[in-house]
């Protein structure tokens, strides 16, 4: 495995955990959560210097030897617009545009989905139409 990149200057390298692979992963993956967002603006640390240091930090995940490990890659999508989207930080705040992003981002996996593997099984409806006109 390749060594991880370098912790942010405000950490001391002998106050970090041997488990900081598993951690930093777990806490890019929820990224990917509007719901999560949704929490992080409310409590205000999206609007902290610190917070968004540690946010640039976890750019290295859109390395190969880091990405391979993402089971949601849509975190490194909201990692970007949190990076670079005052507004979007801002309004993750409010319910209705949390439930808008969710809402998105279930349309994307829907559209992504029919993309790779079709629309599926023909509804049972639709057989028996077809046998009727046999």
């Amino acid at each position: 495995a390749s060594p991880m990149p370098s912790a942010p200057e405000s950490a001391p390298l002998t106050d970090l955990p041997s488990n900081r692979f598993d951690l930093e992963l777990e806490f890019i993956q929820c990224l990917a959560s509007p719901a999560y967002l949704h929490h992080l603006a409310t409590t205000g640390v999206l609007q902290e210097t610190e917070f968004l240091d540690f946010l640039e930090y976890l750019q290295y995940w859109r390395q190969p030897e880091y990405v391979q490990y993402l089971n949601y890659p849509h975190c490194l999508y909201f990692l970007d617009l949190l990076l670079t989207n005052h507004t979007f930080r801002r309004e993750l705040a409010n319910v209705p545009f949390r439930n808008f992003v969710h809402e998105q981002q279930f349309y994307s996996w829907q559209r992504r989905a029919a993309t790779l593997y079709g629309e599926g099984l023909p509804k049972e409806e639709d057989n028996e139409d077809e046998e009727e006109e046999e």
